[in-house]
């Protein structure tokens, strides 16, 4: 069980399963992108909130299967808005044992307008919620140029995809803004540790987002499935 934390300050849970992760922007750089040579004509920024580094252990994932993940929270802590250009990962096996397939701003929104933090295997993210006895779906927006306020909060919305079998190391996330006409980049230590197998077990989609299917109108990511297959290996 995990728990996603709101704007109200109310905490809301949910049962998530851990699956194979990690992710990549398709217009982003791998790994090496805090010494391409755009980067050099970038200082490094301190508007946003570092947090404690801490690497999430995820399950495997069979080959093409997806895994949506709603985790990195991103805070203004500065006085200034900043605008987000990009989110690139930092690790290892990035772009060859998993690929992103979208990225996007999750807008911090609260009661049936948000969804848990957590890992999801339906796009858009929806969950229900036991204590409102009620469905929340997750607005999303463009993440580049996303205008982050003062003081406020947004997280990023992931969904990778199983490209080949292997293990893969996300150490932290980088990533690039703008404020006040500078080019900025800086380093959130959040990762994701995983791997990618054939014969990754089969998990069901997880009850309360399956039962949020129809009535927030989501769809279930490939590879996930309400019943066991019959030609699931």
């Amino acid at each position: 069980m995990r728990t996603g934390c709101f704007g109200d300050g109310r905490a809301r849970r949910r049962f998530l399963r851990a699956a194979a992760a990690a992710v990549v922007s398709a217009t982003f750089t791998l790994a090496g992108a805090a010494c391409d040579s755009s980067a050099t004509h970038t200082a490094t920024g301190t508007a946003l909130v570092r947090g404690y580094g801490s690497t999430l252990g995820l399950a495997p994932l069979k080959p093409g299967a997806q895994l949506g993940l709603l985790f990195l929270g991103l805070v203004n802590r500065s006085g200034s808005p900043v605008a987000i250009s990009s989110v690139t990962l930092v690790g290892r096996r990035v772009g060859t044992v998993i690929k992103i397939v979208e990225i996007k701003a999750a807008p911090n929104e609260t009661g049936s307008h948000a969804a848990p933090s957590g890992a999801y295997e339906v796009s858009a993210p929806a969950a229900y919620w036991p204590p409102a006895a009620s469905c929340g779906r997750q607005p999303l927006a463009p993440l580049h140029g996303f205008r982050l306020a003062p003081g406020k909060l947004v997280r990023v919305w992931m969904v990778i995809q199983a490209a080949r079998p292997g293990k893969f190391l996300v150490k932290a996330h980088l990533v690039r803004y703008r404020q006040q006409g500078m080019s900025y980049r800086q380093l959130i230590p959040t990762g994701y540790s995983g791997s990618v197998s054939s014969n990754a077990p089969f998990i069901p989609i997880d009850k309360e987002q399956a039962r949020c299917m129809k009535s927030e109108n989501v769809r279930p990511l490939k590879g996930h499935y309400l019943h066991k297959p019959k030609n699931y290996n």
